[in-house]
């Protein structure tokens, strides 16, 4: 499950500084006073814990910050615009499609966290016949399309913060142009343009538990009896394409959101079968539990004891790791590897296996200091102790 949400972001301008003289009783022919245009306002991103999709975006196409006010008389200055701030869920990517040429100059020299200074753009002035007359016009400069999307920004804990448009520079008001050679100067600033971008939000997939296993493991038949998904199942690799969601309910009234995420076949860090998208989404689970089986034919295969079929039990608990593992050597700067994030381990189908079968399954695993849940996701046995310890390990 994947969240798009697609926007177009312009930050506020700065305003325009003021050209005026000072007129006063007794002061027919006082100096300049016109005051300088507030800044605009910034278009900021911040990861939130109150939203888990980006719905509230839902039918939005185009966001605004507001812009500077103009200066005014008296050296006062104009007000300053607001900031837009976008509350988006952890796990939101922010992917660039197009800018204006102010937003480019920022992105192409600098990086997203860097905020410009006065010194560091452009501003135009303008020049007026009589204070009473408007300021000239000046067209807005149009959104280009990028060649190739760009990844701004990826929010990964709550409170993070990012300014995707930064807001325009107010302009300098006549004040500032006073010398002895220019006593009355009609110049001013123009405010400068706010950086405008389209967007597109992705939401990765986030669950507090990602259930991690071969196909044909039962994930989706746990998912079904632990919460009120209904995924769809069957005896065949690869039924689950995409991730599917469950809440589980908890006794203290909270809830877990459960990720049954597509099978992983080995060389999965390689792009096989469902390879790096899989991995992808076990990134964006807070914790995850394993579920083993075995194969109903290596159940019944009576040439091979209880407990060489627990070894091979155990070999696939690392098989997977491996693969997380080779996916994930160099995790991003900020991020923890994947095998370092909390995790249960479980085996799903005891219903098909002897009592004897699941006790050396279970002592093969004691034997690495490892904790083992047996469970049937079809009869049931097995499942409360489960729920239990996922409500505690969380």
């Amino acid at each position: 499950m994947i969240d798009l949400v697609s926007l177009t972001l312009t930050a506020g301008h700065g305003g325009a500084g003021k050209v005026s003289f000072r007129r006063e009783k007794y002061v027919p022919k006082g100096g300049p006073d016109g005051g300088r245009g507030g800044d605009g306002g910034n278009v900021v991103i911040v990861g939130s814990e109150r939203f888990n999709t980006l719905k509230h975006y839902a039918g939005k196409t185009e966001l605004k910050a507001s812009d500077g006010g103009q200066g005014q008389r008296r050296k006062k200055s104009g007000k300053q615009g607001e900031d837009l701030v976008l509350e988006v869920p952890v796990g939101t990517v922010v992917w660039l499609e197009a800018e204006n040429e102010i937003s480019a100059r920022r992105r192409e020299k600098y990086d997203i966290e860097h905020i410009l200074t006065r010194g560091e753009v452009d501003i135009k002035q303008y020049s007026l016949q009589r204070p009473t007359d408007p300021i000239p016009v000046r067209p807005t400069p149009p959104l280009q399309p990028l060649a190739q999307r760009v990844q701004l920004v990826e929010i990964r804990e709550p409170g993070q913060r990012a300014v995707l448009c930064q807001g325009g520079f107010g302009g300098q008001g006549n004040v500032a142009f006073k010398s002895s050679t220019n006593t009355t100067p009609f110049q001013a600033e123009y405010g400068t343009f706010g950086e405008q971008q389209r967007v597109t939000l992705e939401l990765k997939l986030l669950a507090d538990i990602g259930l991690i296993g071969y196909p044909n493991a039962g994930k989706s038949t746990l998912l079904s009896k632990l919460t009120r998904a209904h995924p769809k199942t069957a005896d065949y690799p690869f039924t689950t394409i995409e991730p599917n969601l469950g809440v589980l309910n908890l006794p203290d009234g909270g809830d877990l959101v459960l990720a049954d995420i597509p099978g992983l076949i080995e060389g999965a860090s390689e792009g096989k079968g469902l390879g790096f998208d899989f991995l992808r989404h076990i990134e964006n689970s807070r914790e995850l539990l394993f579920v083993l089986f075995l194969e109903e034919s290596v159940v019944s295969d009576e040439a091979l004891s209880d407990q060489q079929k627990a070894e091979q039990v155990w070999q696939q608990y690392q098989h997977l790791r491996r693969e997380m593992k080779e996916y994930q050597a160099d995790p991003p700067a900020g991020r923890a590897a994947m095998l370092d994030k909390p995790s249960l381990v479980s085996l799903n189908k005891t219903d098909l296996y002897s009592a004897e079968l699941t006790k050396a399954i279970v002592g093969r695993f004691s034997q690495e200091k490892t904790t083992l849940y047996p469970f049937s996701a079809i009869t049931g046995e097995g499942l409360e102790k489960l729920k239990n310890q996922l409500s505690v390990s969380i």
